[in-house]
């Protein structure tokens, strides 16, 4: 038997969660949007367009090593290391020798399935960063959130309340 009090053994949150600031994980898109330390910059620049996003998480053995940002890309291409030429990558030979490897930023901002919206997105004002990527408690990707999601989640949110 313990001594602590019933009551201060229940976490509130577990047994009525606050519908204005869920778990990011009932928020997060699925679907991770990834590249490897080999992929060429110009494949890492079209899936930063197609997707509409600022970074990219480089991934290992489905584990988070790095991620790149639109400005390093942006950078390369100015300076002349990435030579784009055509819309289809996938059927043509990289056409240059810049990779993700050689623009990975270190430690991409990992946020927990279970923490609240709020607590995700302070994160992400605190680190300056428009990517969060969601993982499971075994550090495994389940998915991520950047300001599409959170707009999404917003606007759900605002329709309810005005109902």
């Amino acid at each position: 038997m313990t001594s602590t009090p019933v009551s201060a053994s229940l976490d509130p949150d577990r047994l009525a969660p606050d519908a204005d600031d869920p778990e990011v994980g009932t928020v997060m898109r699925d679907e991770v949007v990834f590249c490897l330390p080999s992929t060429p910059a110009d494949a890492i620049a079209k899936l930063l367009g197609d997707n509409i996003l600022s970074e990219l998480v480089v991934l290992v053995d489905r584990r988070p090593v790095g991620y790149v940002a639109k400005e390093d890309v942006i950078n390369h291409l100015v300076g002349g290391d990435i030579v784009v030429a055509g819309s289809d990558f996938a059927v043509r030979p990289p056409s240059t020798a810049v990779q993700a490897r050689n623009m990975l930023r270190p430690s991409p901002l990992l946020v927990d399935e279970h923490q609240r919206v709020s607590e995700v997105v302070a994160l992400m004002a605190q680190h300056e960063r428009r990517l969060a990527v969601v993982t499971h408690e075994d550090e495994t990707v389940v998915g991520m959130i950047t300001p599409r999601e959170l707009a999404d989640f917003a606007l759900a949110r605002r329709r309810v309340v005005h109902a």
